[in-house]
């Protein structure tokens, strides 16, 4: 079954591109690419027809798809499109995010042929799942799109294509609610605009580098990875002590991907 390769995804530390476009690699030679991180990438929507297969990677922000992609992805529609799902967390738990994924691509014209979970270094440090993904789950990755490649070339029509099932629960877990946070700017920074360029949420001013709009910023920290003078830091207790906790329970656990085929 000969489809158009896509590549739609959101990627503020660039862990969900490596994945997808590694799932990719083992799919096919060549794709098209819809890298929805900054928020221009973001205005207008996007129409897929029955003969794309689309690939799409998100991060997992507490257990879900984050809130503002869900929103996007208002705009992103299918019709009888296959699709891969692929959650991308930092080394605690993906919870109900895969799921959440699923449902709502499904709920809009594609067709879930295969998902996965893979792990990335945790944006609050580098002390979980460090320097993840790493060459053994980039490996698994281009091989799991190898075992996509198969499948395809195996179905003969859609009708004899098995409903996918991933872990996750329904009702989705609860979004929890988070005081206005915002990274922290100190004196080493040069003021090189680096952090706003690659601001997802167009939340840091580009007159004023340490102006951040607390209800646009949602600590994705790719201000705090992208700065080169380590000028950018979150200092908040509530972070403060969200962090440690991670540090404490998942900086030595080595969680592996999984698939759903």
């Amino acid at each position: 079954m000969n489809k158009q390769l896509s590549v739609l995804y959101f990627s503020a530390t660039n862990g969900t591109a490596k994945i997808v476009k590694s799932v990719a690699d083992g799919v096919a030679d060549s794709y098209r690419e819809y890298n929805i991180t900054l928020p221009g990438n973001r205005e207008q929507g996007i129409t897929f027809d029955s003969n794309d297969l689309v690939i799409v990677g998100v991060p997992v922000y507490a257990g879900r798809v984050p809130k503002f992609l869900i929103d996007f992805f208002e705009n992103v529609k299918g019709n009888n499109t296959l699709a891969v799902f692929i959650a991308v967390y930092g080394n605690r738990n993906y919870d109900d995010a895969l799921i959440e994924l699923k449902d709502v691509f499904e709920s809009k014209g594609f067709i879930g042929i295969s998902a996965g979970a893979f792990i990335a270094e945790h944006s609050n440090t580098s002390k979980v799942g460090t320097n993840r993904p790493d060459s053994k789950d980039l490996d698994k990755a281009r091989k799991f799109g190898a075992d996509i490649k198969n499948k395809l070339e195996n179905l003969n029509n859609l009708s004899s294509l098995s409903k996918i099932t991933v872990k996750g629960n329904i009702p989705y877990k609860e979004r929890m609610p988070a005081p206005p946070i915002v990274p922290d700017t100190n004196d080493a920074c040069t003021e090189c605009g680096i952090c706003a360029k690659h601001c997802p949420m167009g939340a840091i001013s580009f007159t004023n580098f340490k102006d951040i709009e607390p209800a646009k910023c949602v600590r994705c920290c790719s201000c705090i990875k992208k700065c080169p003078e380590n000028a950018k830091s979150i200092n908040h207790q509530m972070f403060i002590k969200i962090t440690n906790g991670l540090i404490d329970n998942f900086s030595t656990v080595r969680n592996e991907p999984e698939f759903f085929i």
